[in-house]
Parts: structure tokens; sequence; C-alpha cells
């Protein structure tokens, strides 16, 4: 829905969950999840506690928010920078975004927090927000014939983002102690290689 179809108070709600959600990233730089509670949220943001529960459950919901926002980045944000160039250049960009987004504009805190076997939100709906960009491109690959190997986009997608997710499980257990995006643009080249026609180059 858009923002000038909404009324006054869906925007107000808007703006509510957004603020719990930005005072919890707040104080995750400053002490770690453990220490933070509900209280400290709530104060943060100045909204009651009884608001909080308006809107999330748990502590550790007001942190998955994350995902929402990161797939309105993707679909409004990254999406539109991402139609010129061949597929595959529009892949690498993607991906490169991707790892951005984790290691530039996400806290190392809080993708080490996200990174948990309970986090049902990497399954979540894939032609939704971000996994949604990369199958449309995926897609337009296959039916083009810059892509190929049998599978479906859907299929490509999964196995890259899970693989690539690793990769950023990884860069979380080293602290952080190497370029994540450089990474990941050699890791993802790699991994694309199965897919390329044959006698395509893959330098």
């Amino acid at each position: 829905m858009d923002a000038e179809n909404k009324s006054k108070r869906q925007l107000q709600a808007e703006q509510t969950k957004d603020n719990l959600f930005i005072a919890a990233v707040e104080l995750l730089t400053e002490k770690d999840f453990d220490d933070i509670t509900i209280r400290d949220i709530v104060a943060r943001a100045q909204v009651s506690i009884g608001t909080f529960y308006n809107y999330y459950s748990t502590k550790m919901e007001v942190f998955y928010e994350t995902y929402r926002i990161a797939d309105h980045y993707f679909t409004e944000t990254v999406a539109p920078l991402l139609s010129q160039g061949t597929v595959l250049e529009r892949i690498m960009a993607f991906f490169d975004y991707y790892a951005h987004y984790s290691s530039d504009l996400t806290d190392m805190r809080m993708t080490k927090l996200l990174y948990n076997p309970d986090n049902t939100f990497f399954s979540r709906d894939p032609h939704q927000g971000m996994v949604g960009v990369l199958i449309g491109i995926l897609q337009q690959g296959l039916e083009e014939g810059a892509l190929v190997g049998g599978e479906s986009a859907d299929e490509i997608a999964e196995y890259l983002m899970i693989a690539t997710r690793g990769l950023v499980y990884n860069w979380c257990t080293c602290n952080g102690s190497y370029d994540l995006a450089a990474a990941t643009q050699k890791f993802v080249h790699r991994l694309l290689a199965y897919y390329l026609p044959a006698g395509t180059a893959r330098s």
C-alpha cells in the first residue's frame, strides 16, 4: 500500500514500529543481546510496554524486523539498479549489494544475532522481497539461455542464497577479518560457473 493511500493512524503505527526497531538496533551497538530488556527498548523508543506488545511478542521479534526492511531495500532501491548489463553482471551486482548490506548496513552484532538455527526468516516466501529480485534475474537468464543446468530459477536462487549465507556465517565467525564483498564476488563467481553454457568465458 502506498504511503499516500494509508490513513494517518496506519502511518503512525508504522512509525512506532520503526522507532522500536531503531531503538533495539541502537541498544545492540551498546550492549549484548542478552543484556537488553524490553524495558530498555521501550524507554529508548519513548513508548509504553503495552505499545511494544501491540507490535511484537518477544524481544527477538524486534530484531527480525530487519528482514522487512531488507526486503523493502532490495525491491525498492536495489532492483531498479539491476536493470542494465548482462544477466551475469546483474547477478554479481545483486550479491555485491547483499554483501554490503550484511557487512556495512547491518551491524556485526546484528548479523551474528540473526544467524541462528531458530531463524525461520531464511525460509520465508522466496518470491517476495530480496530473493524475489534474484529469482527474476535468474528466470530471465534461463529464458535467454545465459544460464543452463536443468534447474529452475527458484532452485538456483535457493542454492546461491544457502551458499552465500554460509559465507556470511563464516565471515561472522572470523569477526569480519576479511572483506566480505570481495570474498562474495569470488565465491559467487565460482558457483555460477556451473550454470554457464559450455564455451562461456568464466574469467
